[in-house]
C-alpha cells in the first residue's frame, strides 16, 4: 500500500514539478548546451545515462518514503508503549 500511496494511487496528488524551478531551468539550459558538443551516438548515451539516473533516484525516493512511514510507525509504537 505504501508504494501506491507514494505514487498517488491511494490519495490523489496534484503535485508536479514546478516549471519555474530555477534548478530545473538551469539543468535544461546546461543539458542543451552540452548536447550541442556531442555526436548523435554520444547524445543517445547521455540520454540513456540520464534516464537511468532518474529511474534510480525515483526508486531511492520511493524506498525512503516507505522507510519514513515505517520509522513513524515504530516511533508511535514506542511512544504508546511507555
Amino acid at each position: 500500500m505504501l508504494k501506491e500511496l507514494y505514487h498517488g494511487d491511494v490519495i490523489r496528488s496534484d503535485r508536479r514539478a514546478d516549471p519555474d524551478d530555477k534548478l530545473l531551468q538551469e539543468w535544461r539550459k546546461l543539458s542543451a548546451e552540452f548536447e550541442k558538443s556531442l555526436t548523435k551516438e554520444q547524445i543517445e548515451t547521455y540520454h540513456t545515462l540520464s534516464d537511468m539516473q532518474g529511474e534510480s533516484a525515483a526508486k531511492d525516493n520511493e524506498a525512503l518514503y516507505i522507510q519514513g512511514f515505517k520509522d513513524g510507525a515504530l516511533l508511535m509504537l514506542e511512544i504508546l508503549s511507555k
